[in-house]
């Protein structure tokens, strides 16, 4: 690929390891700092940005593509899905498998030697950068992956995590930590470009935890496909890529792991008995008048109660104990503890009881 590199038997972290391989020219960034700079170019372009405004559904009319918001509707000639995954049924949901990752950021005593990331190649994976802020310099360290609602104790991540950071870097203390979601292709590479069997809706999805990158390259990308530009990158990442048929093994597996929850879970559920065990914070899935029920304790001792069902494929949620939510460990949809959806690709939320 041409990638400036070369092997290093030094590195600017205190982490046990043989060889390491360096890469030249890289830069770092303010993610947010950078995406409102792109905001406020577009805006001063002529762009205007809509916020709040969660699109319920989608139709493509002869002369232009209309999307419906809950309080407005809006039209344009062209529809680009730039979301972590198109929302609704397309052939997405199949090829790529939802992700969950943790991170934690903790305060340095003095600068480091230099600026700079890394990530190893165990399995599970680590990576670590440093970070300058206002008020000092910070260590970020993230890892310990798993599918989206697949980990029966999301605390322990953030604990290995914790261990892992303690064993091998020095510190003053820990001031956040967090989890964010990502999408997996099937065959390593995104899926950027003309939706398959669409005229004028493009997409931008399976970034793989490197959206920063993929992102910045997708607005090149669609650009150039919309205006009817050639790209270098355009048919690597072309969503009809003949190259996903090649990656059919992968694709059986994450599929296969999406059937046997979607199987498996409509006949495993607590008793509704477990309603009166239930802790302030927990949440279990149980059996009530035939139906899968979602239920949660508050913390101050009420009930929530909603479908278990995820709206997107039936699906049955579990419970992500560390963020109080419902996830899917099918598609990685999540819903709050009410049931209120908080990324698809469902479009709606778990239904009340």
């Amino acid at each position: 690929m041409d990638v400036p590199s070369r092997s290093v038997d030094e590195i600017p972290f205190t982490v046990p390891f043989r060889k390491a391989i360096e890469i030249d020219g890289q830069a770092q960034f303010h993610p947010l700092k950078y995406i409102k700079g792109l905001a406020a170019a577009f805006v001063e372009k002529g762009g205007k940005i809509r916020t709040e405004a969660r699109v319920v559904e989608h139709e493509a009319k002869e002369q232009y593509i209309q999307i419906a918001c809950a309080n407005a509707t809006y039209r344009g000639k062209n529809l680009v899905w730039a979301t972590h995954i198109p929302p609704g049924m397309n052939r997405f949901s199949a090829l790529t498998a939802p992700y969950r990752s943790y991170a934690l950021a903790a305060k340095l005593a003095t600068s480091p030697a230099q600026m700079a990331q890394a990530a190893d190649l165990y399995d599970l994976y680590h990576y670590f950068r440093y970070h300058q802020a206002e008020d000092g310099y910070y260590l970020i360290v993230g890892g310990f992956d798993h599918k989206t609602g697949h980990e029966d104790d999301t605390e322990k991540p953030f604990d290995d995590l914790v261990n892992y950071a303690t064993e091998n870097f020095t510190f003053t203390e820990i001031v956040s930590k967090w989890s964010s979601q990502f999408y997996v292709p099937v065959d390593g590479l995104p899926y950027i470009g003309k939706m398959p069997g669409e005229e004028n809706i493009f997409v931008a999805t399976g970034y793989n935890g490197n959206g920063m990158t993929w992102g910045t390259l997708a607005g090149s990308i669609l650009a150039d496909v919309i205006l009817g530009k050639e790209n270098e990158l355009g048919d690597i990442v072309s969503p009809d890529r003949i190259e996903v048929t090649a990656s059919a093994k992968e694709f059986v597996k994450e599929n296969a792991d999406a059937v046997f929850h979607l199987i498996r879970d409509q006949f495993t559920a607590d008793n509704k008995s477990v309603l009166e065990e239930l802790l302030p914070g927990e949440g279990k899935v149980i059996n009530y008048n035939s139906q899968r029920v979602a239920a949660y304790k508050t913390e101050k001792g009420n009930l929530e109660l909603v479908s278990a069902v995820c709206p997107h494929m039936g699906c049955i949620v579990n419970f992500n104990n560390s963020e109080k939510t419902w996830d899917c460990p099918c598609h990685g949809s999540r819903f709050k503890t009410c049931g209120e959806l908080i990324t698809g690709p469902s479009l709606t939320g778990l239904k009340e009881i």
